[in-house]
């Protein structure tokens, strides 16, 4: 059986992937890391990832998988790598052993530049920690790959040219070059469109999980019909187009997202929901908020599984 829980983190990502096995030890995968801090507050269960992989009795992670240097995806990994045995770390990028520090701006106020440099800083912070820690850090390649016998990933990349921009501004920053501004802030914008994805098989079954790539972004690539899909950007309005999600025609749709988003950050959009909803026969968030078509609820995730014979079923924790 493998079973996908995705993690009320609030507004950000973290995916516990674990297929057991009756004669051997279970295979874990986790897809993000969620932020480094989640306030507790009246009325919502969300909480950092590690909470959950500790309650769930994970005491080793195969794979961890970090999508783009978002903090709602990356933060809670360094906790993550120093409390939980973890074999092997996948990232878009891989930051030398020789990072230099990357300092911020102390004449502009713009986030995205400032952002962005903070965020690599975290990378290069994550990517030595696992090193440290006996980790194995690699970078993403596209393609497929067989994780265990009966259960395979293929990675998609973005864009080539989103990727080469990235690679330039990224390895420069961290060789302590300058970079040009606009340069700096055209890569910032781009960490959506840099995401990588995934799409796990099973027993004749596929879940996508699209990290934060606006749908329009790859509504043209050859990419297959799935099963269940976690929805890019949590739910957002550039996060699906119409064609897209009726040529991927998933049975089951999961949403990252919180029940009291920040103001111009209403996440899931509403018309984004609606629009989803009339295609997929499931639609589940992690937190829900009320809306015209959602009952506002809290849980502490979805748990979705797919038996050994195909058969797919859904819960809330």
């Amino acid at each position: 059986m493998l079973e996908l829980f995705f993690c009320n983190v609030g507004d950000g990502d973290a995916i516990l992937l674990r297929e057991r096995r009756a004669d051997r030890p279970d295979f874990t995968v986790l897809i993000d890391a969620g932020r480094p801090y989640v306030e507790p507050k009246n009325g919502t269960l969300r909480k950092e990832a590690i909470y959950y992989l500790k309650a769930r009795g994970i005491t080793r992670i195969d794979r961890m998988m970090l999508t783009h240097p978002h903090i709602d995806h990356i933060g809670g990994a360094v906790r993550i790598l120093t409390t939980i045995p973890t074999a092997r770390l996948t990232l878009p990028f891989v930051p030398p052993e020789d990072a230099a520090w990357i300092a911020p701006s102390f004449q502009s106020t713009s986030k995205p530049q400032n952002g962005l440099k903070h965020l690599l800083n975290m990378m290069a912070e994550i990517a030595g920690t696992a090193r440290r820690m006996g980790t194995e850090v690699d970078a993403a390649i596209g393609g497929t790959e067989a994780l265990t016998e009966n259960l395979s990933m293929t990675t998609y990349l973005p864009k080539a040219e989103v990727r080469m921009r990235q690679r330039t501004v990224v390895n420069r920053l961290y060789a302590g070059e300058e970079v040009n501004d606009a340069l700096v802030f055209l890569v910032s914008k781009e960490r959506n469109q840099a995401s990588l994805m995934h799409g796990f098989r099973y027993a004749g079954r596929t879940a996508l999980l699209c990290g934060d790539r606006y749908g329009f972004d790859w509504e043209e690539e050859p990419i297959p019909p799935c099963d269940l899909i976690k929805l890019p950007h949590h739910g957002d309005i550039k996060s699906m187009t119409r064609a897209l999600t009726e040529r991927l025609h998933p049975s089951v749709t999961v949403i990252s997202c919180q029940t009291d988003p920040k103001r111009g950050k209403e996440r899931p959009d509403p018309e984004m929901l609606r629009m989803v909803q009339g295609i997929v026969p499931t639609v589940l968030c992690t937190e829900n908020r009320e809306l015209p078509t959602l009952r506002g609820a809290t849980h502490n995730g979805v748990c979705c599984t797919i038996a050994d014979d195909g058969t797919l079923a859904w819960k809330f924790e």
